[in-house]
């Protein structure tokens, strides 16, 4: 197999992505069924310790699509400075090979430092799912071209299950995730809502690769919090500084880990946030968390305590 070279940038404290489309010899897409992926950033090719571990997602294995990237939270630990990389792989028959390889220039981070707090619209607009609002949840929907306008941008499920193919489709177009992260790396805040995954309620993969692509670390866990009840708001300074509601109801919940927890069911995490930049990726598995309550009520002290956590954590 072929060594590809290719060099790339990486701003300090910012997601950083890349896809690469692997070709055979004679340019035919190269088949990766099978191959597992690692990729790492050193210092030196001499260097005993990695600076820095790509994600590394296989987008579209049969055409040869492969897809590193790097959370926000792994990137501001990169001192600026010049650095290299590579991928190996692992085929079938556990054959390892280095398939690309190149330098690597680490570029200060360019954040804004003044947090956006005044928006337009001080509500939360939804990006919505093909199936849209139900009787349950009303609110203002919206499109890729409104989010700056917003002080909350909300994704996922509102009141079905579903694959969350909207959301997806926004992470995989390049100009679109970058306009997402960028919202929230300037104070913006995105809430990702999907469902539990018993019974084929929601899309596990789906879920993480949109918070792969948000920056978050964040992941949704293959176990479902399978009740009914009420969530108990974390003990965390900002949370409880920042006045969410002191519980929430939920009727059976995904479950998450990274970040900080937010609400919890005995010890499993079910709504949990975490910084992107000056902003936050906020996550919740339930389309019911509002009933039986009032969507309006509710999602307004959720808005207003999200804003102030912004500000806070």
């Amino acid at each position: 197999m072929s060594v590809y070279v290719n060099n790339i940038t990486i701003n300090t404290g910012e997601y950083f992505s890349r896809d690469f489309y692997l070709d055979n010899i004679d340019g035919t897409p190269l088949d990766l069924t099978g191959y597992t992926a690692a990729s790492q950033v050193r210092k030196h090719p001499e260097s005993v310790n990695a600076t820095a571990n790509f994600t590394v997602g296989f987008v579209d294995r049969a055409n040869g699509r492969i897809r590193v990237s790097l959370a926000t939270t792994s990137t501001r630990l990169i001192k600026p400075g010049r650095y290299v990389w590579d991928m190996m792989f692992t085929d079938t028959s556990n054959k390892k090979s280095i398939v690309i390889e190149g330098n690597v220039l680490a570029t200060p981070d360019i954040t804004p430092s003044c947090v956006i707090t005044s928006y337009t619209n001080e509500e939360i607009g939804f990006i919505l799912e093909p199936d849209g609002f139900d009787s349950r949840v009303s609110g203002t929907a919206i499109t890729i071209n409104d989010i700056t306008d917003y002080g909350i941008v909300r994704l996922g499920l509102v009141s079905n299950c579903g694959n969350l193919d909207t959301a997806l489709a926004l992470i995989r177009n390049e100009t679109h995730k970058s306009s997402l992260v960028q919202y929230i790396e300037r104070g913006g805040v995105v809430w990702l809502n999907s469902e539990w995954m018993s019974f084929g309620c929601g899309n596990l993969s789906n879920v993480n690769e949109i918070l792969t692509g948000l920056g978050s670390a964040i992941r949704q866990g293959g176990v479902d919090e399978n009740t009914q009840g009420n969530m108990t708001r974390s003990t965390d300074g900002p949370v409880v500084t920042s006045n969410f509601p002191a519980t929430l109801h939920y009727n059976a919940s995904a479950t998450f880990s990274g970040g900080t927890a937010v609400y919890t069911v005995g010890t499993n995490v079910t709504a949990a946030y975490e910084r992107v930049g000056l902003g936050l990726v906020y996550v919740t598995g339930d389309t019911n968390t509002f009933d039986p309550g009032n969507f309006s009520t509710v999602g307004q002290q959720i808005y207003s305590a999200l804003r102030a956590l912004v500000l806070n954590s």
